[in-house]
């Protein structure tokens, strides 16, 4: 091989490194991409004060409230005080709603009242999410609670079954409290 063979051996050799090199240490980009959908979820409810009543968490997402003591001797309420606590997130604009099956503490028995005797017994209840508050009355079509951001916290549920009144016809008296937490949209 002639010398100006080696010298433009050498050179192409010296390019091909240099190329080499420059792609290399040239910036590389990568695209990430994902999906978060929308989601709420709710814990077990905790109760941090239950006055007259005490409360089990039976399953995720439910509770079962007996009242000790419904009425006196004299068939008159002795009231209930029940505070729940359900921890609680939703990752975009949601609504927190309550909404009571029997509108109230009925008989389950379907026992007619009669005279100075009632069959269902109204309570109220305080709904509390972050700083929205709504008070349903037993008997209300529902309480609901809209929030145009994500949120993450506790569903505050208080209950009160007032004390006094009519007294209440015999029988067992039950109501199902269903709170949902749903995305919006």
């Amino acid at each position: 091989m002639t010398r100006l063979a080696h010298i433009l051996a050498a050179a192409s050799l010296l390019a091909l490194t240099a190329g080499a090199v420059q792609a290399q240490t040239a910036p590389q980009q990568m695209t990430f991409q994902g999906q978060a959908p929308a989601g709420c979820l709710m814990q077990a409810p905790l109760s941090p004060s239950a006055d007259n009543a005490s409360v089990t968490a039976s399953a995720p997402g439910s509770a079962d409230i007996v009242i000790t003591q419904l009425v006196g001797d004299d068939g008159v309420s002795e009231g209930a005080t029940v505070i729940l606590n359900v921890p609680a997130a939703c990752n975009q604009a949601h609504t927190v709603s309550l909404i009571s099956s029997n509108g109230g503490l009925l008989n389950a028995e379907g026992a007619p009242a009669g005279g100075p005797f009632r069959a269902l017994l109204p309570y109220s209840v305080v709904l509390s999410w972050g700083s929205g508050s709504e008070t349903y009355q037993s008997g209300d079509p529902a309480a609901t609670i809209s929030s145009g951001d994500a949120a993450t916290g506790s569903v505050t549920v208080t209950i009160e079954i007032p004390a006094g009144g009519a007294p209440l016809v015999a029988g067992s008296y039950s109501d199902q409290l269903i709170l949902e937490l749903a995305a919006a949209g």
